[in-house]
């Protein structure tokens, strides 16, 4: 059902109108490649900051910036 969502270029435009090209700060979870591999396509990087999230044990949160 949500995997119809993937790939249709909506993330794109909704990065592009709210940041265009300018710099950011993320948390992404860390078990997420495709969330990761997305942001790294538009010129984000791991910083090395992770947290544990409390409200979800199995989740990493990464920080990401560009």
């Amino acid at each position: 059902m949500l995997e119809d969502f993937h790939g249709d270029e909506t993330g794109q435009a909704l990065l592009d109108a709210v940041l265009g090209d300018e710099p950011a700060v993320l948390w992404v979870a860390a078990q997420n490649p495709r969330a990761i591999r997305f942001y790294e396509r538009n010129g984000f990087a791991f910083d090395g900051v992770s947290e544990d999230d409390p409200a979800a044990p199995k989740i990493t949160d990464a920080r990401m910036i560009r």
